[in-house]
């Protein structure tokens, strides 16, 4: 184990297993994926894999560590989508962050697993939505260069209240987003300059 991983890990207990840490985190995936976030307890992982019940105590804290451990390479953001089309960009980062937000199937997983850890969880909360938010910002600031959007274009208030919408929808009202409510969201943004409207197709 180099450095780098051992400094990732929660530093709790003796030396790690990788074979049982592997194992604890793949059965940890598959019980979310199975129960969904509320169905999923200590108990359960150590049994789906294998190891005692105090092995998993040791390493970490509660169920959410071991989850936000879990799905923690599936939440970092991509790239910014660069299409060509601002529209087209926008959409396809908006379809991410709901995928982000609703990993496995359960907005419940990511929100759950963050916020239940306390003041470090709603900081990482926040700092997943902030990274996320970056190349939201370049896809609107390319769609400006490229004069798909006016260059007074509120580009902040734009990505906040798309962060804002998907988060409310999927985390506290735990409603699906389907692709029609993205695209009225696209829909919102201002016009080319020179065009009397633009839509997203």
């Amino acid at each position: 184990m180099d450095d780098r991983s051992a400094a990732s890990r929660p530093r709790r207990g003796p030396h790690r297993d990788p074979e049982a840490h592997a194992a604890v985190l793949a059965a940890t995936r598959e019980l979310v994926a199975e129960l969904g976030y509320k169905g999923v307890t200590m108990d359960r992982i150590a049994s789906r894999a294998g190891v005692a019940r105090m092995t998993v105590y040791r390493w970490w804290p509660n169920k959410a560590a071991v989850i936000t451990e879990a799905v923690a390479d599936r939440l970092a953001p991509g790239p910014a989508p660069d299409t060509g089309d601002v529209r087209e960009d926008a959409l396809l980062w908006l379809r991410n962050l709901v995928r982000t937000l609703t990993l496995l199937g359960d907005p419940s997983v990511v929100t759950g697993a963050l916020t239940e850890r306390g003041e470090a969880g709603r900081a990482d909360l926040r700092d997943l939505l902030k990274a996320h938010s970056e190349p939201a910002s370049l896809l609107l600031r390319n769609g400006v260069a490229r004069g798909g959007l006016p260059q007074d274009a509120p580009l902040e208030a734009i990505v906040d209240s798309w962060v804002g919408y998907v988060v409310y929808r999927t985390v506290f009202l735990g409603q699906e987003i389907a692709d029609a409510d993205l695209l009225d969201l696209v829909r919102l943004l201002p016009p080319a300059p020179g065009a009397s409207g633009a839509g997203a197709g």
